[in-house]
């Protein structure tokens, strides 16, 4: 019994921050109503299959099926400071962990990306019209994130590929033209005797 309230306690607890979340949305994304479906339908079968006369196995069970409900029905989208996801609490999400913020009009509504360069990258979709949406992303985005579109950010990426291409060549021909790389072992050791003899005399 003492297993069943701390996991009960634990599961409700997060419950309780996420819904703490809810109060930070300011636009709310797009709902899917087959992820909604999924998650109640989901629960109601964890309940029902395994359904028992064991008290503590069915508390269980409920506290299960109310969390994978939840993830269902708890909304996402757009805070002032982080992207509101389920399982965002405190500071995770943070918008100062991206790197660029990339808005794109797409035929289900605007899909705004979180993009990072450590990898983490998050897609919502909206159904604001994409003015609103890069208004808000303006007014709430740290100075050191971008705010760009689908074509911008291609155009960036297609920038720092073919840098990084010309860097990767320039370091391959500096190589490729040193002049100790084209000798054999033993004039590379001639050189040096060489070199030697000649402080030697000075």
């Amino acid at each position: 019994m003492i297993d069943v309230s701390a996991t009960a306690i634990l599961i409700l607890g997060l419950l309780y921050l996420e819904f703490q979340q809810q109060h930070k949305l300011a636009i709310k994304s797009k709902s899917s109503k087959i992820k909604i479906v999924l998650a109640i339908v989901a629960a109601i079968l964890i309940v029902t299959l395994f359904w028992s006369t064991n008290i503590i196995s069915n508390i269980r069970l409920v506290i299960l099926a109310v969390l994978i409900a939840s993830i269902g029905l708890y909304n996402q989208g757009l805070g002032k400071d982080k992207v509101v996801t389920y399982g965002s609490i405190m500071h995770a999400s943070a918008y100062s962990r991206y790197d660029r913020v990339i808005t794109e009009a797409i035929k289900q509504g605007v899909m705004v990306t979180f993009w990072s360069q450590k990898g983490g990258s998050y897609s919502l979709i909206f159904d604001q019209p994409i003015s609103t949406i890069r208004k808000f992303l303006k007014l709430n985005l740290p100075q050191n994130v971008e705010l760009v579109t689908s074509e911008e950010f291609n155009r960036l990426e297609e920038i720092s590929s073919q840098n990084d291409h010309e860097r990767q060549t320039a370091l391959l021909k500096a190589i490729r033209t040193r002049p100790q790389r084209n000798r054999l072992p033993w004039q590379k050791g001639q050189d040096k005797s060489v070199s030697y003899q000649k402080i030697s005399k000075k």
